[in-house]
Order: structure tokens, then C-alpha cells, then sequence
């Protein structure tokens, strides 16, 4: 009779720059340089261009689909927010820290792309207002306002909204 032996076996190996981690993705020096322009660009909305942009500034030539996958997984991993721009053509993504994510409400500025936490004490007002007037429950963790910060207000000759 033949003996038939299910065997797992998790084998982290090296080549290079190169290693697969466990799950099964390979990890690259042009990935670590990535996500050190994505830290140094934390709390900010970006492009892949605008990535790239930076990352030519550090002197680090990598390739535009290589900046998208690493974004790309980042946001499938969690670690990054990634929103389409406020006329739908391009997407933007930010990094922040896990901590950061679960803060309540964001605004993100459509000027320089910066995002802002919400803390506002008048917000739960804002909220119970939505719920009882208009029946609908916002999830403040998942909200985002857009506008603009006060700097890049200050450079618009558009009118400001008297408030």
C-alpha cells in the first residue's frame, strides 16, 4: 500500500533585494523606498504622479506600475485611504498610521490634498441633526468633507462663503 503524507511547509527565502514574506508577495528595495516617500508624505493626498514626483526628488527610479501596486496593496492591506479626485478623473491615496484611521470624521482639502481629522464638539450635533431631520445615520469613520484649508483659501480669488 502507498503512504500518502500531507506536509505544510513555510519557507522564507532570499534572493537579492528581493524575499517573499508570507503571503507569498515579494518585498523589494523600490517597495521600502516607496513607502518611506508614502511616511514622509503622511496625512496628505497624492497621485501616483504626484508619488512619482517625490520619489524622483529622493533620486529613487521606479517604475509608474510598480507606484500603483504598491499603493494598490496598501490600500487592500489597510494602510492607506484612497479616494477619487472631486471630479472622478484620477485617484488619490494618503498614508497614515492604523491609529490615525480610526479617528472619527475627515476633511481632506481640495487645494493641497491635505487631510485633516475631525474633531469637532459641534459634530455630534451635526450628526443627530442628520439622523432625526433626514433619517439617514452618517458613519463617522468613513466621512469625509471636502473643502479647503485655511492656506489654500487664503491663495483662491474665489469669494469665501460668509459663515
Amino acid at each position: 500500500s502507498e503512504n500518502v503524507y500531507n506536509i505544510k511547509i513555510k519557507i522564507n527565502f532570499k534572493l537579492g533585494s528581493t524575499y517573499m514574506s508570507e503571503r507569498g508577495r515579494y518585498k523589494t528595495k523600490q517597495q521600502d523606498l516607496i513607502l518611506e516617500c508614502l511616511k514622509k508624505q503622511k496625512w496628505r493626498f497624492l497621485t501616483v504622479s504626484q508619488f512619482m514626483d517625490c520619489l524622483r526628488e529622493k533620486g529613487v527610479v521606479v517604475g509608474q506600475t510598480t507606484v500603483y501596486r504598491v499603493l494598490e496593496r496598501m490600500v487592500d492591506d489597510g494602510k492607506m485611504m484612497k479616494l477619487p479626485m472631486e471630479d472622478g478623473t484620477k485617484v488619490r491615496y494618503c498614508f497614515a498610521g492604523e491609529e490615525d484611521w480610526d479617528k472619527l470624521g475627515k476633511l481632506v482639502c481640495m487645494g493641497c490634498g491635505r487631510l485633516i481629522p475631525l474633531e469637532c464638539s459641534k459634530m455630534a450635533d451635526f450628526l443627530e441633526h442628520i439622523y432625526k431631520e433626514h433619517g439617514f445615520e452618517l458613519d463617522q469613520k468613513h466621512t469625509i468633507l471636502y473643502g479647503y484649508c485655511e492656506c489654500c483659501n487664503n491663495k483662491r480669488s474665489v469669494p469665501k462663503i460668509g459663515l
